[in-house]
């Protein structure tokens, strides 16, 4: 037993190591297996302030008569004052719009003595449109102001409040996913980071909807924003990436 015993006692100790190793790359095996199929998820965002460069303008004014054909006359003296105005703060025809005169009767219900409700024709009601479209905005940002001053001399006129636009958007679209993608990275490594772990590749991307608000707005909707109202914008873009950790 003693010539023996140093063969078998090398052998339990070969056997050992070898379940060790075996053990210990299983154990390695899994972790790694493990390891490929941990992700983040995480949200990163850009934010550009633009100025707009295009400006769209509406207006409309009407005229109240008894006849169509004094109707008419009148409406054409009012759209000739409006096209002078224009012209007198340096706006040209090509970026004037008229639309076609629209009609309606006006009727006036009135009580009589014994309580009935009876309906009279009191006149005609015409009434046209203008656009006016420029990258003039501050310029068009004053007449849609000012020409409500015509009122003085007579003309019922309605300015609608100018539409501001960017329109270049679309080339800025790229970039932006692109700033809004290395922030959500260096998001992602921090957290990863605190975790022990590293960033990997990206799994998956998914662009959110551009939010185009007013200077400083917190306003968010599911379906994106577009305001018109301001000159100046912020856009915004989001962007939900997935990354690999390894």
């Amino acid at each position: 037993m003693n010539e023996r015993f140093p063969q078998l006692f090398w052998g339990l100790v070969v056997v050992t190591a070898g379940l060790i190793a075996v053990g210990w790359f299983t154990y390695a095996g899994i972790r790694a297996a493990k390891r490929g199929n941990d992700i983040i998820t995480v949200t990163g965002s850009a934010r550009r302030t633009v100025r707009s460069d295009y400006v769209t303008w509406s207006g409309s004014y009407f005229v109240n008569e008894m006849t169509m054909q004094r109707g008419y006359e009148v409406l054409t003296r009012h759209a000739e004052r409006i096209h002078d105005f224009l012209h007198s703060r340096h706006v040209p025809d090509s970026l004037i719009k008229f639309s076609g005169i629209g009609t309606r009767d006006m009727i006036e219900r009135r009580q009589n003595i014994k309580g009935e409700i009876k309906e009279e024709f009191i006149g005609y009601q015409l009434t046209q449109h203008f656009d006016v479209h420029s990258i003039e905005l501050d310029s068009i940002d004053a007449i849609a102001r000012d020409i409500t001053h015509l009122a003085a001399e007579g003309l019922q006129v309605k300015s609608e409040a100018p539409q501001f636009y960017y329109t270049k958007l679309a080339e800025m679209r790229v970039q932006m996913l692109g700033e809004a993608t290395m922030d959500a990275r260096l998001r992602a490594e921090r957290i990863a980071e605190s975790g022990g772990g590293k960033i990997g590749t990206i799994r998956n991307a998914r662009m959110g909807v551009f939010q185009i608000t007013a200077p400083n707005s917190r306003e968010v909707r599911d379906y994106g924003i577009y305001d018109t109202s301001t000159i100046e914008k912020d856009i915004t873009a989001v962007v939900t990436v997935t990354f690999a950790v390894q």
